[in-house]
Protein backbone atom coordinates (compact mmCIF):
# COMPACT_ATOMS: atom_id res chain seq x y z
CA UNK A 1 0.00 0.00 0.00
CA UNK A 2 2.90 2.72 0.84
CA UNK A 3 4.39 2.06 -2.12
CA UNK A 4 1.39 2.61 -4.04
CA UNK A 5 0.52 6.00 -2.12
CA UNK A 6 4.01 6.59 -2.38
CA UNK A 7 4.58 6.56 -6.17
CA UNK A 8 1.21 8.13 -6.93
CA UNK A 9 1.94 10.96 -4.82
CA UNK A 10 5.45 11.56 -5.83
CA UNK A 11 4.19 12.20 -9.09
CA UNK A 12 1.12 13.88 -8.52
CA UNK A 13 2.83 16.52 -5.93
CA UNK A 14 5.41 16.95 -8.75
CA UNK A 15 2.96 17.45 -11.57
CA UNK A 16 1.17 20.31 -9.99
CA UNK A 17 4.49 22.40 -8.57
CA UNK A 18 5.99 25.06 -10.37
CA UNK A 19 8.04 23.18 -13.40
CA UNK A 20 9.78 26.50 -13.85
CA UNK A 21 13.33 27.02 -12.06
CA UNK A 22 12.73 28.04 -8.75
CA UNK A 23 14.98 28.94 -5.60
CA UNK A 24 15.11 26.24 -3.64
CA UNK A 25 14.70 28.07 0.20
CA UNK A 26 17.61 26.23 2.52
CA UNK A 27 16.41 23.74 3.82
CA UNK A 28 17.79 20.81 6.35
CA UNK A 29 20.53 18.78 6.02
CA UNK A 30 18.05 15.82 6.18
CA UNK A 31 16.39 16.82 3.35
CA UNK A 32 19.64 17.36 0.87
CA UNK A 33 20.50 13.97 2.26
CA UNK A 34 17.90 12.77 1.15
CA UNK A 35 17.20 14.22 -2.28
CA UNK A 36 20.95 13.58 -3.22
CA UNK A 37 20.22 9.60 -2.82
CA UNK A 38 17.07 9.93 -4.68
CA UNK A 39 18.96 11.86 -7.61
CA UNK A 40 21.85 9.45 -7.47
CA UNK A 41 19.42 6.12 -7.58
CA UNK A 42 17.05 7.80 -9.94
CA UNK A 43 19.62 8.51 -12.52
CA UNK A 44 20.94 5.07 -12.51
CA UNK A 45 18.01 4.16 -14.26
CA UNK A 46 16.57 3.97 -17.29
CA UNK A 47 12.77 5.80 -17.84
CA UNK A 48 12.89 5.64 -21.71
CA UNK A 49 10.28 3.71 -21.62
CA UNK A 50 7.22 5.30 -19.06
CA UNK A 51 5.31 1.61 -18.50
CA UNK A 52 5.92 0.25 -15.15
CA UNK A 53 7.38 3.48 -14.09
CA UNK A 54 4.85 4.06 -10.81
CA UNK A 55 6.13 0.88 -9.05
CA UNK A 56 10.31 1.63 -10.30
CA UNK A 57 9.85 5.13 -8.82
CA UNK A 58 8.52 3.43 -5.54
CA UNK A 59 10.84 0.61 -5.21
CA UNK A 60 13.61 3.71 -5.40
CA UNK A 61 12.77 5.36 -2.54
CA UNK A 62 11.14 3.31 -0.39
CA UNK A 63 14.84 1.97 1.14
CA UNK A 64 15.59 5.64 1.29
CA UNK A 65 12.64 6.19 3.69
CA UNK A 66 13.63 3.45 5.51
CA UNK A 67 17.56 4.40 5.45
CA UNK A 68 16.78 7.81 7.24
CA UNK A 69 13.76 6.94 8.99
CA UNK A 70 15.08 7.90 12.78
CA UNK A 71 15.97 10.91 11.09
CA UNK A 72 12.56 11.62 9.48
CA UNK A 73 10.62 11.03 13.08
CA UNK A 74 12.98 13.45 14.86
CA UNK A 75 13.57 16.29 11.98
CA UNK A 76 10.45 16.37 10.41
CA UNK A 77 8.50 14.96 13.42
CA UNK A 78 6.57 12.43 10.87
CA UNK A 79 6.75 9.10 11.32
CA UNK A 80 6.93 6.47 8.33
CA UNK A 81 5.16 3.55 10.00
CA UNK A 82 2.14 6.20 10.01
CA UNK A 83 0.44 6.12 6.92
CA UNK A 84 -0.95 9.25 6.87
CA UNK A 85 3.13 10.63 7.73
CA UNK A 86 4.09 8.38 5.07
CA UNK A 87 2.25 10.50 2.54
CA UNK A 88 3.41 13.61 3.46
CA UNK A 89 7.39 12.33 3.50
CA UNK A 90 6.84 11.37 -0.05
CA UNK A 91 5.09 14.70 -1.02
CA UNK A 92 7.91 16.00 0.43
CA UNK A 93 10.26 14.06 -1.49
CA UNK A 94 8.54 15.16 -4.81
CA UNK A 95 8.63 18.62 -4.01
CA UNK A 96 12.52 18.59 -3.08
CA UNK A 97 13.04 16.61 -6.26
CA UNK A 98 11.48 18.61 -8.54
CA UNK A 99 14.14 21.91 -7.07
CA UNK A 100 17.05 19.90 -6.50
CA UNK A 101 16.94 16.91 -9.45
CA UNK A 102 17.25 17.91 -12.74
CA UNK A 103 17.05 14.60 -14.51
CA UNK A 104 13.68 14.15 -12.57
CA UNK A 105 12.49 17.47 -13.05
CA UNK A 106 13.26 16.48 -16.80
CA UNK A 107 11.67 13.70 -17.01
CA UNK A 108 8.67 15.24 -15.30
CA UNK A 109 8.64 18.06 -18.06
CA UNK A 110 9.14 15.06 -21.31
CA UNK A 111 6.37 13.00 -20.15
CA UNK A 112 4.01 15.43 -18.36
CA UNK A 113 1.07 14.09 -20.15
CA UNK A 114 1.34 10.49 -19.64
CA UNK A 115 2.42 11.00 -16.30
CA UNK A 116 -0.99 12.64 -15.77
CA UNK A 117 -2.81 10.01 -17.62
CA UNK A 118 -1.58 7.68 -15.16
CA UNK A 119 -2.46 9.96 -12.02
CA UNK A 120 -6.27 9.98 -13.82
CA UNK A 121 -6.38 6.05 -14.35
CA UNK A 122 -5.44 5.82 -10.96
CA UNK A 123 -8.37 7.51 -9.22
CA UNK A 124 -10.91 6.41 -11.90
CA UNK A 125 -13.25 3.45 -11.92
CA UNK A 126 -16.55 2.61 -13.91
CA UNK A 127 -19.76 1.65 -13.80
CA UNK A 128 -22.38 0.35 -16.65
CA UNK A 129 -25.89 0.86 -16.51
CA UNK A 130 -29.54 1.83 -17.95
CA UNK A 131 -30.37 5.58 -18.70
CA UNK A 132 -32.96 6.37 -16.82
CA UNK A 133 -32.63 10.13 -16.64
CA UNK A 134 -30.94 13.68 -16.31
CA UNK A 135 -31.94 15.75 -13.59
CA UNK A 136 -30.72 18.39 -11.21
CA UNK A 137 -30.72 22.24 -11.95
CA UNK A 138 -27.75 24.20 -11.16
CA UNK A 139 -25.52 20.81 -11.83
CA UNK A 140 -26.71 18.27 -14.36
CA UNK A 141 -26.58 14.43 -12.95
CA UNK A 142 -27.01 11.38 -14.94
CA UNK A 143 -29.13 8.68 -13.12
CA UNK A 144 -28.75 4.99 -14.51
CA UNK A 145 -30.15 1.62 -13.37
CA UNK A 146 -27.17 -1.06 -12.80
CA UNK A 147 -28.10 -4.66 -13.45
CA UNK A 148 -28.85 -5.15 -9.28
CA UNK A 149 -31.44 -2.50 -9.99
CA UNK A 150 -29.83 0.24 -7.76
CA UNK A 151 -30.40 3.94 -9.38
CA UNK A 152 -26.59 5.44 -9.59
CA UNK A 153 -26.32 9.22 -9.71
CA UNK A 154 -23.57 10.22 -11.53
CA UNK A 155 -22.43 14.35 -11.39
CA UNK A 156 -21.80 16.13 -14.57
CA UNK A 157 -19.09 18.96 -13.99
CA UNK A 158 -17.25 19.59 -17.30
CA UNK A 159 -16.60 18.38 -20.85
CA UNK A 160 -15.91 14.80 -20.94
CA UNK A 161 -15.65 11.78 -23.68
CA UNK A 162 -19.29 10.82 -25.27
CA UNK A 163 -20.89 14.25 -23.21
CA UNK A 164 -22.23 15.18 -26.77
CA UNK A 165 -24.32 11.87 -26.28
CA UNK A 166 -26.21 13.26 -23.10
CA UNK A 167 -25.97 16.89 -24.68
CA UNK A 168 -27.53 16.80 -27.98
CA UNK A 169 -30.85 14.29 -27.70
CA UNK A 170 -31.56 13.08 -23.87
CA UNK A 171 -34.60 11.53 -24.77
CA UNK A 172 -33.26 9.32 -27.52
CA UNK A 173 -31.37 7.43 -24.54
CA UNK A 174 -33.98 5.53 -22.91
CA UNK A 175 -33.43 2.27 -22.10
CA UNK A 176 -30.08 2.36 -23.81
CA UNK A 177 -26.74 0.54 -21.85
CA UNK A 178 -23.66 2.57 -20.50
CA UNK A 179 -20.65 2.28 -19.43
CA UNK A 180 -18.97 5.18 -17.37
CA UNK A 181 -15.80 6.04 -16.39
CA UNK A 182 -15.73 7.95 -13.26
CA UNK A 183 -14.00 9.79 -10.22
CA UNK A 184 -14.86 10.20 -7.01
CA UNK A 185 -14.93 13.52 -4.85
CA UNK A 186 -15.70 15.06 -1.74
CA UNK A 187 -18.51 17.44 -1.45
CA UNK A 188 -19.88 19.46 1.54
CA UNK A 189 -23.85 19.01 1.91
CA UNK A 190 -25.25 22.00 4.19
CA UNK A 191 -28.37 20.41 4.39
CA UNK A 192 -26.93 17.38 6.33
CA UNK A 193 -24.06 19.28 6.94
CA UNK A 194 -21.94 17.40 6.51
CA UNK A 195 -19.13 15.79 3.57
CA UNK A 196 -20.23 13.03 1.33
CA UNK A 197 -18.97 11.12 -1.80
CA UNK A 198 -20.52 11.78 -4.90
CA UNK A 199 -19.48 9.90 -8.54
CA UNK A 200 -18.12 13.03 -11.31
CA UNK A 201 -18.56 11.84 -15.17
CA UNK A 202 -15.17 11.67 -16.71
CA UNK A 203 -16.13 9.17 -20.14
CA UNK A 204 -19.27 7.90 -21.50
CA UNK A 205 -19.98 5.06 -24.16
CA UNK A 206 -23.22 3.87 -25.33
CA UNK A 207 -22.84 0.14 -25.45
Amino acid sequence: MHMYKLSYLLFAISVFAPLQKSIAQKDSTLTQKITNDFCIEFSKKDFSKLKGFEMEIGLLVVPIIEKYSKEIKKEWDLDPENEEDYEKISEKIGREATVSCPKFLEFIKNNIDQINEVSDDDDTKSISGTFQRLEGQLFTALVIKTKAGKEEKLWWFQFFEGSHELAKDPASLAKKQFTIKYTEMEVYDAKLKEYRTIKVMKSLAVN
